[in-house]
């Protein structure tokens, strides 16, 4: 196998830049009260942490002062105040005023700049749109899937990607790459792609009864085009999965699966979600083999057996300002 190096974007899109969306920043748990949480995505440096009532924040990482990165030195968060480092200016992070400046008046007019926030599916989301509006659709509830036991979450896959962004997503609706990249033994069908208020519902055709497959039920939820909830049903288990995508810059994104499994008792879960993490893991890493290197194809040479890749491209345009 040849020794490849990704060329840079500007080789590989005709058009760079990153679609509105929610886009994951932080796992709930990695955020606790009166702490700040660095981090660096969408071409910004960011803080997540959260106010006095526990509800996270996302915000600028710089001091609209002088600069100074609020999480340096001993920058910190009072109770849901944001105290800069360098001068001791206070933001309250819920709305970004200044509060309080300890040897003059306050200066009305300089503000931290925070961005919208939601708290979902144990993950931390920010909001983010290329021309500066608000948010216009709410990111989907695992908590909608069934639910009859409770959910155990049981393998976190992390990888680092310098695939197109707009192709991400779009590999799971190229169908023949399942049996030619996978060596899958049959080419999966989609029953349904359904526009939602948070995106779109896709399901997938139930496996011939003949194939003697548990499965019974698969289907993806997209939370725009940066997220994606799955939920399986099987004979006697149930599974359920959260990827987000999230840019750290323009030659690079975070892809993160979170996978868990209906409680079925501890020795059955280990079994069945290593299982699937397996799978899941080997289809991820022999797909970035591919997409790391790629380039975005704006008109693809399709063919019969492609899978509605354009179907899909259709609704992704919405979300590209």
């Amino acid at each position: 196998m040849v020794n490849l190096t990704a060329s840079a974007m500007k080789y590989r899109e005709s058009e760079i830049g990153f679609p509105k969306g929610w886009y994951c920043v932080a796992e709930s748990e990695q955020v606790l009260a009166n702490t700040i949480f660095p981090a660096t995505y969408l071409d910004k440096d960011i803080i997540v942490y959260r106010d006095s009532e526990g509800r996270a924040c996302v915000a600028d990482a710089y001091c609209p002062h002088l600069g100074a990165h609020l999480a340096s030195h001993d920058g910190r968060n009072d109770n849901g105040t944001i105290v800069c480092p360098f001068h001791k200016w206070a933001f309250d992070g819920q709305t970004g005023r200044c509060k309080s400046i300890p040897y003059t008046h306050i200066v009305p007019s300089v503000s931290l700049t925070v961005h919208p926030t939601r708290e979902v599916n144990d993950t931390i989301l920010m909001w983010y749109s290329p021309v500066g509006a608000a948010p216009d659709f709410e990111p989907f509830d695992m908590a909608t899937f069934p639910a009859p036991k409770p959910w155990i979450r049981v393998v976190t896959k992390d990888f680092e990607s310098t695939a197109p962004y707009r192709d991400l997503f779009e590999n799971l609706f190229d169908t023949a790459h399942v049996q030619q990249l996978h060596n899958a033994h049959m080419v999966p069908g989609i029953a349904s792609m359904e526009r939602t208020s948070y995106g779109m519902r896709v399901v997938l055709d139930p496996p011939d009864p003949n194939e003697n497959s548990p499965m019974r039920h698969l289907e993806n939820n997209f939370t725009g085009t940066t997220l994606c909830s799955r939920y399986i049903e099987g004979i006697g288990f149930a599974l359920k999965s959260l990827t987000s995508a999230t840019p750290i810059d323009t030659e690079r994104f975070n892809f993160k699966t979170r996978i868990y499994v209906q409680d079925m008792g501890a020795e059955r879960n280990r079994i069945v979600g290593k299982q699937f993490a397996e799978n899941v893991g080997r289809e991820i890493e022999q797909d970035f083999e591919v997409l790391n290197f790629k380039r975005h194809m704006d008109r693809p040479n399709l063919c019969a057996g492609d899978g509605p890749i354009m179907k899909f491209r259709r609704f992704q345009s919405e979300y590209y300002s």
